[in-house]
């Protein structure tokens, strides 16, 4: 029976034939080595659905492991969207002594990956069979990772899937699209404006437009001129809060300059929830992954100021667009470029129209 289920390759004749079947067979068909892609727009649910991946019962007895960015704001947003679905999970640091978590998340550089395998090691004598989520994986994952050898299901999220590997046909088993809910705004949704017009003049603009709203400024390339830039701006609009993003998160505020360490995005737009207008200034850590929404979702970005310059990939602007999410309210959204970007915003509407097929396997 198991051979003839196999055979079909299909999760219907599975569930039909599952009363016939040794338990063991059927753990064994279900947990067969497989790649999954989970492809969705920015911002469109892609956590949500890693997380109900992790809940299925298949899964239960099998540790998850979620690699994530280097980066301390992707951390802290992972670890509360876990919190809010009530799963437990470990954070695997430097001092970490054990794994004491079915549910792992991993840092995506040498150091953790490291420690996760001499832990790993030190408990079992075989290697772990475990699920592996990457997260944001065409960021990092440049050929095999090293954690997809040992895992029985590799689960590959992304909302730019542009890796040559990928596109390799019969490279995934299956591929899961996550379709746009109706409260989805994608780049079909915002209005773009193109302007040549000078920083000052699109945040006069913007203050202007609306009278509670959030600017994100991903237009600059070197901290020095972020930094420049939210100074300028501060001593321009003082009743106005200016956050930094970079390594050193601070706000520019009525004269003043307040260090906020460990905060997460959320945690920063909670504090400032009672000033109608809030500007953030930021790069990297405007490129992937990272929301810009309150921790009740109900405050978002309205306009967002960028630069997608010859030198930046189509990836990489797909990916500056934080403006975009599945939001709960009709508020317009705006996108600000300079006219030289025009070319660079049809290529991203092009790469928008790429579509994924189901291959024909489980989808579990």
């Amino acid at each position: 029976m198991g051979e003839i289920i196999r055979f079909t390759g299909d999760c219907v004749v599975l569930e039909e034939l599952r009363e016939y079947l040794d338990p063991t067979d059927y753990i064994d068909i279900v947990l067969h080595k497989r790649r999954i892609l989970i492809y969705g727009q920015v911002q469109s649910g892609k956590t949500a659905a890693i997380v109900e991946a992790i809940q299925k019962p298949v899964y239960d007895k099998l540790q998850k492991i979620i690699v994530i960015q280097n980066s301390l704001l992707v951390l802290k947003q992972y670890q509360q969207r876990l919190k809010d679905a009530g799963i437990t999970y470990q954070v695997i640091k430097k001092n970490t002594r054990n794994l004491a978590s079915d549910v792992l998340i991993l840092m995506n550089n040498k150091a953790r990956y490291a420690k996760y395998c001499k832990l790993a090691a030190s408990e079992t004598a075989t290697p772990p069979k475990y699920v592996l989520f990457m997260d944001e994986c065409d960021s990092y994952y440049k050929g095999t990772h090293p954690l997809a050898q040992n895992a029985v299901h590799e689960y590959y999220i992304t909302a730019t899937p542009r890796n040559k590997q990928y596109m390799t046909p019969g490279f995934f088993h299956t591929v899961e699209r996550i379709p746009a809910s109706s409260e989805y705004k994608g780049m079909h949704h915002i209005d773009i404006e193109y302007s040549d017009s000078p920083v000052i003049s699109v945040v006069e603009k913007f203050t202007r437009e609306i009278p509670n709203g959030m600017l994100l400024i991903n237009a600059y390339r070197y901290i020095a001129e972020m930094e420049c830039v939210g100074r300028m701006l501060s001593y321009h609009y003082e009743e106005i809060p200016i956050v930094l993003l970079n390594s050193e998160r601070k706000i520019f505020y009525r004269g003043k300059t307040m260090v906020l360490k460990y905060m997460s995005i959320a945690a920063i737009i909670d504090r400032l929830k009672s000033l109608p207008h809030v500007i953030f200034i930021s790069n990297r850590m405007s490129l992937r992954g990272l929301s810009y929404c309150s921790s009740d979702y109900t405050r978002h970005l309205t306009h967002q100021y960028s630069n997608f310059s010859d030198g930046i990939t189509i990836t990489n602007s797909l990916q500056r667009m934080r403006l975009l999410g599945k939001y709960g309210d009709d508020t317009p959204l705006k996108l600000i470029v300079p006219t030289s970007n025009e070319s660079k915003i049809m290529s991203m509407f092009d790469a928008l129209d790429m579509e994924f097929t189901t291959c024909r396997t489980f989808t579990l």
